[in-house]
């Protein structure tokens, strides 16, 4: 059996940044998660639209390449291995490296039904007795095991812009200092990924074709299914509530002691009040669910206008003082 002894696996608001702060711990350093989502440019916006999906329609709160964005971040960037490699598995961990990767919950058997992709998880160690792969997951302070096979199946799914099949590795080494430049580097980030006009699924354009398409879900089949979706994908789901917004500005908040510039340009001020925002377009879908109206889609779509327009003043100030 290889399993990691050092590896210590805390549970956290969000999959990704777990893992991040999971193995920033693993390599001898210690960050909040906040830090962890912060450094990886987490706040975003993803709206994608797939029939073969239920809902068909579906947003998001964070950036699709967290992970990425992390190691990127820091200088060491991440390789996905985009095949599946059972032997290189076996090889980090007997190395001495956990293995991070991107999966599609309804493949993971501890999960109840469910067709959410990207999830991120950990691989720490693998018993050859038994055949199975011991999992750290964001949602239990005990680690999982399970079948290899249903690993390889919940990693292989195809699902853009949140996983492409077979987005997993062996986790770099970490070595980073946490001071302003780099801070600095992830928050500019964050602004300009949110800013890209070239992307239909992510960012305030994506925000936009949203906005023109909520009001449209009332005339679905399943409208209350997307009302409750979408309340669960802002307030449930891993996000920390309110769209992980409050996650975003905790890490403003631990940033600006190395960075006054936040403060100066109430940079987290503006993302607490974009965190009410949505939590008030999330009780709208979720009465929208329960009082079976689907005329409120509208009201819906007007608050994430003014959530966009907070937003692109948010990233504009950004990238205008801090790039």
């Amino acid at each position: 059996m290889s399993q990691l002894a050092n590896f210590i696996h805390t549970p956290g608001v969000h999959c990704s940044s777990t893992c991040i702060q999971d193995l920033v711990r693993f390599d001898g350093l210690e960050i909040s998660e906040a830090m962890a989502f912060g450094l990886g440019a987490g706040l975003g916006f993803i709206f994608y639209q797939d029939k073969a999906l239920s809902p068909s329609s579906r947003f998001n709160g964070r950036s699709t390449n967290l992970e990425e964005n992390f190691y990127r971040c820091i200088g060491q960037p991440i390789t996905w291995r985009e095949e599946w490699d059972f032997d290189s598995l076996k090889i980090s961990l007997k190395n001495g490296r956990p293995v991070l990767a991107k999966t599609f919950l309804a493949h993971l058997p501890y999960y109840d039904p469910a067709d959410f992709p990207g999830h991120g998880v950990i691989v720490t160690g693998f018993d050859e007795s038994t055949g199975k792969l011991s999992i750290a997951d964001s949602l239990s302070e005990s680690l999982f095991k399970i079948p290899v096979d249903d690993f390889h199946k919940a990693i292989a799914v195809d699902c853009p812009p949140f996983m492409k099949a077979y987005s997993w590795a062996s986790a770099p080494s970490i070595h980073f200092k946490i001071e302003a430049s780099l801070l600095q580097k992830a928050i500019v980030n964050m602004a300009e990924i949110m800013l890209q006009s070239d992307s239909k699924k992510e960012g305030l354009t994506a925000m936009e074709t949203a906005i023109d398409e909520i009001p449209g879900w009332a005339e679905d089949d399943d409208w209350q299914w997307h009302a409750r979706f979408a309340y669960q994908s802002i307030e449930k789901r891993g996000t920390g509530g309110a769209g992980f917004r409050p996650l975003y500005a905790d890490f403003l908040n631990e940033a600006s002691h190395y960075l006054p510039e936040i403060k100066l340009l109430k940079l987290e001020e503006a993302v607490r009040q974009s965190a009410l925002l949505w939590q008030e377009m999330a009780q709208i879908f979720k009465q929208i669910y329960i009082d079976k109206n689907r005329n409120d889609f509208t009201q819906a779509a007007g608050l994430l206008a003014q959530i966009n327009a907070l937003e692109t003043t948010l990233c504009t100030t950004i990238v205008r003082h801090l790039k």
